[in-house]
């Protein structure tokens, strides 16, 4: 790639994460380059040697070269000497030009400011390797004009400490505490993706160690504002089982679950309701009733506000609303029950039960061994439920035949999986067998089906 440049008269160099990552010995990720070839000739460039070109940021300055032997990716960026984002916008105004050194000083963050070109060597003008060194999260320059620039280096300072374990420079988190109002002019997008990106860093002990920070330094709220329904009962205990308070319990299931987008996100917001349904009862004992009710109209807000997509905003309120109920299992539970929590969360069954895992993980350590044995049998049993058709292939078009209508059928569908499972129709049931046992149930039916209607 620096030999097709270089024929053309123009530099290149390797930046970015992929230095940073080589700098500390691992794979790099995503191949971003810099040069100081306009992005008209950058596209020429490339054509004239049958690298495949995508001008994916053309605007901004950024095309991607695809490689035709390999398939692999590398995004290339004219020099950028002014990068800033209009409030509430998705992208910056940019303006080209200047050198490497200029386009590496308006970067975010120092260790993100190093270049590599054509011969080896590094270019590093900011500091970025002995920040490096020192584990350390730190701005190019001051960081209040970083912040101000774009707000969302705030929350990128903690993804990044989250991501690789540093600590974060005592005047950047400063400079965070008095410029997180800002985070309110961030497309939802934009605050979205890099929260995401934080919760899903692979050690889920540093994601919930940065979330603690961003409390700390009032920046969470300023992202996720209904997490004041759980801050307002900080240090308050939440009964017998717990050891701790509900924000450091959900710091403990965020660090316990896999991660999964929904999963974390879950995590972080499964008892985001529990200061608003607290009671204290006679003997002074803390409960919780309903908490994941309310918690499901919260998560949703999140969902909506941060434009989640229509199957991670599903996804995570069926995560939210049912995550008590693997926690609550007991043997007495009728298969009935079980594959009704199966049909309730559908494909988020396993997410679930890993929920539930973490959530009983963060309890007081008697309870723990006695509450993972429940849930394995409630895995287990969900795993025997026959998920086909267990009834006539024409039950439905009886039904109909009958004058039943669309849920009302759905809804005596249901009861009669569910008696079969419970043993109460025979294996194979046929029509008669069927409506034998719906009319030895039909009060049972009626009630469901005035539920299911109302």
């Amino acid at each position: 790639m620096f030999d097709i440049f270089e024929k053309a008269g123009h530099s290149l160099f390797l930046v970015g994460g992929a230095v940073r990552d080589r700098m500390l010995g691992v794979s790099p990720g995503d191949m971003d380059y810099a040069t100081d070839a306009s992005p008209g000739d950058v596209i020429d460039i490339l054509s004239e040697t049958g690298i495949k070109v995508i001008p994916t940021g053309i605007r901004y300055g950024t095309v991607t070269a695809i490689s035709p032997e390999t398939h692999e990716k590398a995004e290339i960026t004219t020099f950028r000497s002014a990068e800033v984002y209009r409030r509430g916008s998705r992208f910056p105004s940019v303006k080209f030009g200047g050198t490497i050194e200029e386009d590496l000083k308006r970067r975010d963050f120092t260790i993100n400011a190093m270049a590599i070109d054509s011969s080896g060597e590094l270019i590093d003008p900011c500091g970025g390797m002995k920040d490096l060194k020192s584990r350390v999260i730190d701005t190019p320059g001051n960081p209040d004009e970083a912040f101000l620039d774009d707000p969302l280096r705030i929350l990128r300072a903690y993804r990044f400490a989250a991501k690789l374990g540093f600590s974060i420079a005592e005047r950047v988190r400063q400079s965070a505490r008095n410029f997180s109002v800002e985070l309110a002019t961030i497309s939802p997008e934009r605050k979205c993706k890099e929260m995401t990106g934080l919760l899903v860093v692979e050690d889920g002990r540093r994601a919930a160690e940065a979330l603690s920070l961003m409390k700390h330094d009032g920046v969470l709220l300023k992202v996720i504002p209904e997490l004041e329904h759980l801050f307002v009962i900080d240090g308050l205990k939440q009964g017998k089982y717990h050891t701790c308070d509900a924000w450091h319990h959900t710091l403990e299931v965020v660090a316990q679950v896999p991660p999964v987008a929904a999963l974390r996100w879950a995590a972080l917001l499964h008892d985001s309701a529990k200061g608003l349904v607290r009671k204290v009862d006679e003997t002074g004992e803390p409960h919780f009733r309903g908490h994941e009710v309310q918690g499901e109209k919260i998560v949703t807000s999140v969902a909506e506000r941060l434009r989640f997509s229509r199957a991670d905003k599903r996804a995570l309120a069926v995560l939210v609303r049912n995550h008590m109920r693997p926690v609550l299992y007991t043997s007495e539970w009728g298969n009935s029950s079980v594959r009704r929590l199966m049909r309730d969360v559908d494909d988020q069954l396993e997410n679930l039960f890993l929920l539930a895992e973490a959530d009983i993980k963060a309890h007081k350590s008697d309870l723990v061994n006695k509450s993972l044995k429940s849930l394995q049998e409630l895995r287990d049993r969900s795993a025997e439920q026959n998920r086909g058709r267990i009834l006539p292939a024409d039950m439905g078009q009886n039904l109909q035949a009958m004058g039943f209508e669309g849920p009302a059928i759905g809804t005596i569908l249901r009861m009669l999986e569910d008696m079969a499972a419970d043993g109460i129709l025979p294996e194979n049931p046929t029509v008669d067998e069927c409506f034998s046992a719906l009319w030895d149930n039909q009060s049972k039916m009626l009630k469901e089906s005035e539920k299911n209607s109302g």
